[in-house]
């Protein structure tokens, strides 16, 4: 017997409420995996970025027996611009960018690739900050990672000026390139990986080297009691922010783009990731290159 029109059954509401529910449940599901799979991907290059500094820190200091010196210090009262050469990261360029072949064109725009070329291993990808102000947008020399100045002030001799140990000590470390602002009339600060302003003498907000543990720039320090041999930061509770957004930005410590933790590469060459929980007193006995602390501590 013939079925008639009148018994064929078609989806009802309910359904075809479950089945779109379903639906949006697989490609909730999809979206997350893929977010994953992309922060993985992203923390991988930011790692891989930090490997490629830190090895060419290596290879410049082989190339002069061990020293890198004549670099920026901390104390630069009266000096307005420091010179490019005096910036490890100018200074690494040859390493990780390549040679920069000085122009023949006098135009200001081939001047300033010269000067100041757009490194892609100073990109961190993930940096939500690199394009988020419109005023700092075509601002050259920026930066998505810091040096640790309170361990390579003035100079750096790898075989005695890290006495807490290469392993131990903090080298480079994630850091937003720009402490941003839609606000015109409220200051933005600029990483730059070449000469920058003193703010003694110029702006505490505006270019600024890129660095973290900066005296010069009145960052957060590690401050050492050597009757304890225990390090504390100068402003209790400071260590580093994770994933704020660029207008929030405290100039005075690093930034982590990935929710995982801090990435920094440490002076013996490798690069690991430090969780948001570390206690104060671990993170900084990291930063300090000889306060005889570091290696009683465990991660």
């Amino acid at each position: 017997m013939e079925t008639s029109v009148r018994d064929r059954r078609g989806f009802s509401l309910i359904e075809l409420v479950v089945v779109i529910g379903i639906l949006a449940i697989m490609v909730g599901l999809l979206i997350v995996a893929i977010q994953k799979g992309r922060a993985s991907a992203s923390l991988i290059q930011n790692k891989n970025n930090l490997r490629q500094i830190i090895t060419a820190v290596h290879q410049l200091a082989s190339e002069n027996d061990g020293n890198i010196e004549n670099l920026t210090r901390s104390s630069m009262a009266g000096v307005k611009v420091a010179k490019y050469d005096i910036s490890l990261f100018n200074r690494l360029i040859p390493y990780v960018h390549g040679k920069v072949q000085r122009p023949n064109d006098l135009s200001s725009a081939a001047w300033a690739n010269f000067l100041t070329p757009d490194v892609k291993v100073y990109h961190n990808l993930a940096d939500p900050s690199w394009d988020y102000d419109p005023g700092e947008r075509n601002t050259g020399g920026k930066c998505s990672y810091a040096l640790n100045m309170f361990a390579v002030d003035g100079s750096l001799r790898l075989a005695s000026s890290i006495q807490d140990g290469t392993s131990q000590t903090f080298a480079f470390a994630d850091k937003y390139a720009v402490k941003g602002s839609q606000n015109y009339s409220v200051a933005q600060t600029v990483n730059q990986y070449t000469g920058v302003f003193d703010p003694k003498d110029g702006e505490i907000y505006g270019w600024r080297r890129a660095t973290f543990a900066d005296r010069g720039w009145e960052d957060v320090l590690p401050v050492t009691d050597a009757a304890t041999a225990t390090t504390k930061p100068s402003i209790p509770g400071l260590t580093f922010q994770i994933q704020p957004r660029p207008e929030l930005v405290d100039p005075r410590i690093p930034q982590a783009p990935h929710q995982a933790g801090l990435t920094v590469a440490l002076f013996d060459g490798s690069v690991t990731t430090i969780k948001p929980s570390v206690d104060e007193v671990l993170f900084w006995s990291r930063v300090t290159p000889s306060g005889g602390e570091a290696l009683r501590l465990q991660d």
